[in-house]
């Protein structure tokens, strides 16, 4: 791979790699074989052999970040998670472990679903929210994640909503990760409306209060017969559309009524859980533009009987994102587990799995200009892995096997100067030198 360097505007480079992934391109994931990126300042500059970058450079002294035998891949996006809450669901998690079902729950008064969270949430101000959210998100980017989006939607009212995308935006503040907020009021009806008086609340004060204060930038709507039907969803997304939100759908996470034919018409950016989406419901979506995502580790932990089928996926063409769906009953802060469980669980190539935590994934926000491959000109988020090929991240999936997290040309997380685990002698040591002392142990 051929690449042409401006000498002086290199200010950092990253060597060492055994592998450059770029997630450029339609298909495949870019490997460079012992490749090196060169930075210029926030900007990725040139990807390429190490011969042609460092050829580009010559002589010149710019700061150098070791990769130590590992991968370099993009940042990981996290396309869809509810990271704003407090408590969690898992009391509903062991019940249905027990064997119990909804009617077995109601009996032994355990609540379930989304409503389980109205009373850990609603009355929560920004302050709660944010520390109760803050460790999540730290770990989030110790794995590797370097941009998500978060919703509302869980306290179920105008205020509660606010208050949640308020604590979305401090978050942003205190962690290096960049947050796409989505405006999630009709998550569910709460046990303590009627849809109608729900669906106003939302339509003539949550939507333009959000959007005055420009709290949000997308809409998302859970469409379901049981929640908010076809009709229901088409007034909430009209009236986003209106106010200047854009566009997202969860759909056919439990059956299919028709939301995906709806997203595609609208020209939602995406739609999100896709089990139940017909190879025909995925080529609407290929044809308007719209990403299907897929949550392999939600699927996971509710013992899903219908993963994405990754077979229609493929033969409609539809662009497939992968994220968490970090949320009070699927909690997962890794991109990693969740694109190695897409390999599992989605059988989805390595490949693509990497694709759909990557570059897809920004596809899904709207950011793929600028974010989710390693290309010139676009943002250096990148991710160094302590093993020698991204294939090795997949198949180690119950390890962090992220060694260093790079946000905007800058390093802020080193795994290996925060660990002090010692073991004779070898603390903080890099594969490289474990590999070099080993060898010089040996009879």
């Amino acid at each position: 791979m051929g690449c042409r360097v401006d000498a002086s505007a290199v200010t950092t480079v990253i060597t060492g790699a055994s592998q450059v992934v770029t997630c450029s391109g339609d298909q495949g994931v870019g490997a460079v074989d012992r490749g090196v990126v060169a930075l210029e300042g926030e900007t990725i500059l040139a990807v390429g052999s190490s011969v042609d970058v460092m050829r580009g450079i010559g002589e010149r002294s710019v700061r150098t970040i070791d990769a130590d035998g590992g991968t370099v891949i993009p940042g990981y996006v996290d396309c869809h998670t509810h990271l704003v809450f407090g408590g969690d669901r898992s009391r509903e998690y062991f019940a249905r472990m027990r064997g119990l079902d909804d009617a077995g729950l109601r009996a032994e008064g355990v609540p379930f679903d989304v409503p389980a969270s109205i009373a850990r949430n609603r009355d929560l101000s920004v302050d709660d929210l944010v520390m109760a959210s803050l460790p999540r998100l730290r770990r989030m980017l110790e794995a590797g994640t370097t941009t998500l989006e978060t919703k509302s939607g869980y306290g179920l009212t105008p205020d509660s909503d606010i208050r949640s995308l308020e604590a979305a935006r401090e978050l942003g503040k205190l962690v290096p990760v960049e947050i796409v907020a989505s405006y999630l009021g009709a998550h569910i009806v709460p046990p303590s409306s009627t849809k109608e008086r729900f669906l106003s609340e939302i339509l003539e004060e949550a939507l333009p209060r959000v959007a005055s204060r420009q709290l949000a930038e997308f809409c998302d709507v859970y469409c379901d017969p049981n929640v908010f039907n076809l009709k229901d969803t088409e007034r909430v997304l009209r009236r986003a559309s209106e106010l200047g939100f854009k566009l997202k759908l969860h759909v056919d996470a439990k059956n299919n009524i028709g939301g995906t034919r709806l997203a595609a018409e609208m020209g939602a950016a995406s739609c999100d859980h896709v089990n139940h989406t017909t190879v025909e419901d995925f080529r609407a979506l290929a044809a308007a533009g719209t990403v299907a995502v897929t949550f392999p580790g939600f699927d996971f932990i509710v013992n899903h009987r219908s993963p994405t089928n990754i077979n229609a996926v493929r033969a409609s063409g539809v662009t497939l994102a992968v994220g968490t769906d970090q949320c009070p009953v699927c909690w997962l802060e890794s991109m990693q587990v969740a694109t190695a469980l897409g390999c599992r669980i989605n059988r989805m190539t390595p490949e693509e799995a990497l694709r759909g935590g990557t570059i897809h994934a920004a596809m899904a926000l709207g950011l793929h200009h600028r974010l989710g491959s390693l290309e010139p000109g676009k943002q250096a988020d990148l991710v160094i892995l302590d093993v020698p090929s991204f294939e090795q991240a997949a198949f180690r999936f119950a390890t962090n096997c992220v060694a260093k997290v790079i946000k905007k040309g800058r390093v802020v997380v080193d795994r290996r100067a925060t660990d002090h685990r010692s073991l004779d002698g070898f603390e903080r040591a890099s594969p490289r030198e474990l590999t070099a002392r080993t060898h010089d142990r040996a009879p």
